[in-house]
């Protein structure tokens, strides 16, 4: 609903949320980055650790970066259009990246160690995740 002068109203609480995702984001970011660097021994895409790179990318991607894009219409509600349409496709397009480096680095790790690909639930519904997520951008 459109308020006096065009401007849309903002619920309170909004501003209150939005922090609260973006500080549970990033500390979901952080404390998967702590796991790998304190409890898996880091990240390198050269070596045993490159498998490393697969959950912390999804994280970033697919969560972070992902739940950001879906946010940018709420939160800029009173920006010109063009500005959020920019903005949440840019974030689209890093979420993307960033998930694709991690299916990339997942897959390779698997041919270098010789494992099978695909062949467990997780593997098939992540798949079908990303591949729904290529869709959706595609669509809209």
């Amino acid at each position: 609903m459109e308020a006096a002068g065009g401007m849309v109203s903002t619920p309170k609480a909004l501003p209150y949320f939005v922090a609260l995702s973006q500080i549970l984001g990033l500390t979901v970011v952080a404390i998967t980055g702590a796991w790998l660097g304190l409890y898996r021994g880091g990240l390198a895409w050269e070596s045993a650790l490159q498998f490393n790179v697969h959950p912390l990318c999804m994280v970033i991607g697919m969560v972070f970066l992902q739940g950001d894009a879906l946010l940018v219409y709420r939160v800029f509600r009173n920006e010109a259009k063009r500005t959020t349409k920019i903005l949440h496709g840019l974030l689209h397009i890093f979420a993307l990246v960033i998930a694709l480096v991690g299916l990339v680095a997942v897959f390779e790790y698997h041919k270098k160690m010789s494992y099978a690909d695909l062949y467990s639930l997780h593997s098939w519904c992540g798949l079908l995740v990303f591949i729904l997520y290529l869709v959706q951008e595609q669509v809209q």
